[in-house]
């Protein structure tokens, strides 16, 4: 069988240095970046549109925070995991699937890698 090798992601900072290192971090390991915002507020249609499967969520923003944007992205798309990336929570957040701080950056793509199943794994679970 397969393993799946689309990964996708949406990053939601309102940095956009951050954005810049997330989205080269992604491309290095194979994930499909399929858009980006710099706050939670213009997250929201991208999310509808795109449906990833993991969504980084920066927790200080304007207009909208992350744990607000966290609420609605649960409710819009389930099926997405949500990685709570901050420089000021010191744990991982209710709202969150995962978290990682932003002091250590060069773990993101293994941290989302853990979160989404492959198809492999899928594929052999009891049905």
């Amino acid at each position: 069988m397969e393993e799946q090798t689309e990964r996708t992601v949406v990053i939601v900072d309102d940095d956009e240095d951050i954005r810049d290192a997330l989205r080269l971090l992604f491309e290095l390991e194979d994930f499909d970046v399929l858009a980006e915002a710099a706050n939670g507020l213009d997250a929201i249609p991208l999310v509808l549109q795109h449906r990833p499967q993991v969504i980084v969520i920066d927790y200080l923003m304007p207009l909208m925070n992350g744990a607000t944007l966290a609420q609605v992205v649960k409710a819009v798309s389930p099926e997405t995991k949500i990685v709570a990336f901050s420089a000021v929570l010191q744990s991982k957040p209710a709202w969150a699937d995962a978290y990682l701080t932003k002091e250590r950056i060069q773990d993101i793509a293994p941290l989302i890698t853990a979160l989404i199943p492959s198809r492999r794994k899928m594929d052999e679970a009891p049905t």
